[in-house]
């Protein structure tokens, strides 16, 4: 019963990281499309609030119920999508601080606009383009860990399993 309660709460969690950060990332491209440093303001003030109090305690939440389920069943951390899926978290979760920064960034140029009533400039776009790719790396990770979880096969063990062949 305890293996079913830890996994209900590792997925629940995965949900939440996923979740929250999908739609977090969607909200402040929305608003970046708008040009309009109120909304960007605004929104990127929710987005690091979400960030910082939901999505970064569901990735510990992961880890944590991650290794209590490693545990519970038996498999060694050496299991090979076990330790592929921790190698690919930790990589993206070591993207996690610069992005909360990168959003703090935004939200301030943000509201700087709102105050002095200028228009977004250059700069903006530079920290919201590094902001964009560490996203879409991230979340590529993150597809890859709960594909892993789902299948308990690492990316080249599904190639294998396809039959497709390696190009290299």
């Amino acid at each position: 019963m305890l293996y079913l309660c830890l996994k209900y709460v590792h997925v629940i969690a995965a949900i939440f990281l996923f979740g929250f950060g999908m739609g977090s990332y969607l909200y402040l491209i929305a608003a970046s499309r708008t040009a309009n440093p109120q909304v960007i303001a605004h929104v990127a003030r929710m987005v690091v609030r979400f960030d910082t109090w939901i999505t970064t305690p569901a990735g510990l939440i992961q880890i944590a119920t991650g290794y209590l389920l490693m545990q519970l069943s038996g498999l060694p951390l050496t299991t090979e999508w076990i330790l592929t899926s921790l190698i690919i978290f930790l990589c993206v979760g070591s993207l996690w601080l610069p992005v909360l920064v990168l959003q703090k960034r935004l939200h301030a140029m943000a509201l700087n606009a709102v105050d002095t009533g200028q228009d977004l400039n250059d700069e903006y776009r530079s920290v919201y383009n590094k902001w964009f790719w560490l996203g879409i790396v991230g979340f590529t990770g993150m597809f890859v860990i709960v594909m892993m979880m789902v299948t308990k096969m690492t990316p080249a063990q599904m190639v294998g399993m396809l039959g497709i062949q390696s190009w290299v």
